[in-house]
């Protein structure tokens, strides 16, 4: 089963410039080593495509995990790693729609502290962080 089942790319308007956004939404319901890894090999395909074309403003990455109901260390790992490269790059990594388990696993971390996640897409939507725009769906590869 795939990890992730589609991305979606979306317009978002901020202050007075725009800022866009990519969403991966997470299928399987378990977020280990190997679903970690197929999602932050993603984002590291996904930002060295954006330093081949030059582009300076990476654009923001939601991750949703309505799906996911377990979690690992390891994919906390990873996580932490994507995050890290997303910052790396001025951008951010936004996580919503976790699961109670998933939550939970986060505040005992405190991995709650570090991430910003947002209870749902369309709290994401409705707050300060993103306005949104337009929506393409692309099918992940």
């Amino acid at each position: 089963m795939d990890t992730i089942t589609k991305v979606n790319q979306l317009s978002f308007a901020q202050g007075f410039g725009s800022k866009s956004a990519f969403i991966i939404k997470l299928t399987d319901s378990k977020f280990d080593n190997f679903a970690g890894t197929k999602l932050l090999a993603k984002v590291e395909s996904w930002v060295a495509a954006n330093a081949l074309l030059n582009d300076n403003d990476l654009p923001q990455l939601i991750v949703d995990m309505e799906n996911v109901e377990f979690i690992d260390s390891q994919g906390l790992r990873k996580l932490l790693a994507a995050l890290k490269l997303m910052q790396s790059q001025s951008s951010n990594l936004i996580l919503c729609s976790q699961q109670p388990s998933v939550n939970l696993v986060f505040e005992i971390t405190r991995f709650d502290q570090v991430f910003a996640i947002f209870p749902c897409f369309d709290s994401l939507i409705a707050s300060s962080v993103l306005h949104q725009g337009q929506s393409e769906y692309l099918l992940a590869a």
